[in-house]
């Protein structure tokens, strides 16, 4: 028997803030395991966002999860750029692409908009803290290149799995 599952606000503000605390504890330890836990923050990162399922609700997990991350990060507040365009590049495409709100949520698109958000995310990363504040020393270019592929592959992979996930959990697999 499938039925709607109504999420109360305080539903929604726990899975936020949930959400955001697993992804500051991914950030935390993924460097330490050679960035191997991306595949996991992409599941958690956009579990989170069709969970709370409002337009506004990916950049406020990512302004969290980037606070609480700039805490423990060698570079400190110069890493909230990376998470609030993630979370806002987030928003604005799944607004774009009416991800928001759709029953079931769709795979193939929630996964392009995540890969890209992804991407958005690593070009604002390399051009302000590489290009521009010179914090991180600039890799070969090929290495740039490898580094964009292989997150956006692993956010689409792990979009496919989080959107599997959550159309199973509201019943509209």
């Amino acid at each position: 028997m499938h039925y709607e599952r109504r999420s109360s606000r305080s539903f929604k503000a726990a899975i936020t803030a949930l959400t955001s605390a697993s992804l500051f504890i991914i950030s935390v330890v993924n460097p330490h395991v050679y960035h191997t836990l991306q595949v996991l923050f992409a599941i958690v990162y956009t579990s989170g966002v069709l969970i709370v399922d409002l337009f506004g609700s990916a950049s406020l997990i990512a302004f969290i999860g980037g606070l609480l991350h700039s805490t423990m990060c060698p570079i400190g507040l110069f890493i909230m750029p990376s998470w609030l365009i993630r979370g806002f590049t987030t928003d604005l495409l799944f607004k774009a692409l009416r991800i928001y709100g759709s029953r079931p949520h769709p795979y193939l698109k929630t996964a392009f908009a995540m890969a890209l958000s992804s991407v958005f995310t690593g070009l604002s990363h390399y051009l302000i803290l590489v290009k521009a504040l010179r914090l991180i020393p600039e890799p070969a270019f090929i290495l740039v290149l490898a580094i964009f592929a292989i997150a956006a592959v692993f956010s689409f992979v792990g979009a496919l799995v989080a959107v599997k996930v959550v159309n199973r959990y509201r019943g509209v697999s």
